[in-house]
């Protein structure tokens, strides 16, 4: 009787979806892809929402500034040499929700402040990044944390770092940590909803049956 428990819950487990993972590659994210570099804003203050992609919204945050063009990062050097990006604020949020249905992966080229002298002189533990993925109804379904370390000296470095699913289900990522900075946000184009598809499905029907009128004869 156990062993035939023991095969039901492993048969059970295995209709399971996936756990989502951590990527550090952008190449992990399943195509179809949709690429937001950002550089359609300039210095642009904002506390949201703000559509930063046809359908991709910024839904905003406290001193979070898109197309930004300069950020101290500290020990993990300078952003903004020849580039636009998506800023957070002192411990801010970059979150980006996907308005045309639920995809299957997400990430972006992130960074955030780093202080080593607070872990050498003090051992406090580095700041940290976190990457979480949303679902449909506003919950956390993944969330991972991440420390970003960089040249103090650099310019534009960091780490791609994104979240895969097995399913499509992500309804938004988010980025946060202290100085939270990201571009080249990358996606896996989320497919349309059941509801996206009836409104298709009606369109057509009606455009064939106005076709079909046109060719009766009079």
């Amino acid at each position: 009787m156990k062993h035939q428990l023991l095969a039901a819950a492993l048969a059970a487990a295995a209709t399971l979806p996936a756990q989502a993972v951590l990527v550090t590659d952008a190449g992990a994210i399943a195509a179809p892809t949709t690429l937001v570099d950002f550089e359609a804003f300039d210095g642009l203050l904002t506390s949201g929402p703000v559509s930063v992609a046809p359908g991709v919204t910024f839904p905003g945050d406290a001193e979070a500034e898109l197309g930004a063009n300069g950020r101290v990062l500290y020990d993990n050097g300078l952003w903004g040499v020849g580039n636009l990006f998506a800023a957070g604020g002192t411990a801010g949020e970059l979150r980006f929700t996907f308005d045309n249905g639920l995809s299957a992966g997400a990430g972006a080229f992130v960074n955030h402040a780093a202080f080593d002298a607070l872990v050498d002189l003090y051992g406090a533990a580095p700041l940290h990044l976190e990457v979480s993925a949303y679902g449909d109804s506003n919950q956390i379904i993944e969330t991972h944390a991440f420390t970003v370390d960089t040249d103090a000296m650099g310019y534009n470095e960091g780490q791609f770092l994104g979240i895969a699913r097995a399913q499509a289900d992500i309804r938004s990522i988010a980025f946060k940590g202290v100085g939270v900075v990201a571009d080249n946000l990358v996606f896996t184009t989320p497919v349309p909803e059941p509801e996206s598809y009836m409104l298709m499905l009606a369109g057509l029907g009606a455009l064939a049956f106005l076709v079909s009128r046109r060719r009766r004869p009079d």
